[in-house]
């Protein structure tokens, strides 16, 4: 549990590096819409839209891994 804390804690500390470096506007392109926005807020947003999914996905798979474990009673009688 340690080791994991510690790889986390250096993975923010290395995320938060790489966007305090990268301050710049950029242009946003969706369909018709076109906004500009620092690129630190698009990193973050993508990297918390990446932690969701992955949790989402991740309970999806438990939710299967659970209902293929459950087998059905089987009543036996002799």
């Amino acid at each position: 549990m340690k080791f994991k804390i510690i790889v986390v804690m250096l993975l923010v500390i290395l995320f938060t590096i790489f966007v305090s470096q990268n301050t710049e506007l950029i242009q946003i392109t969706i369909f018709l819409w076109k906004f500009q926005i620092p690129t630190i807020v698009l990193i973050s947003i993508t990297l918390a839209l990446g932690i969701i999914l992955g949790f989402f996905v991740e309970a999806i798979f438990d939710l299967k891994k659970n209902k293929e474990n459950k087998s059905p009673i089987i009543n036996k009688e002799n």
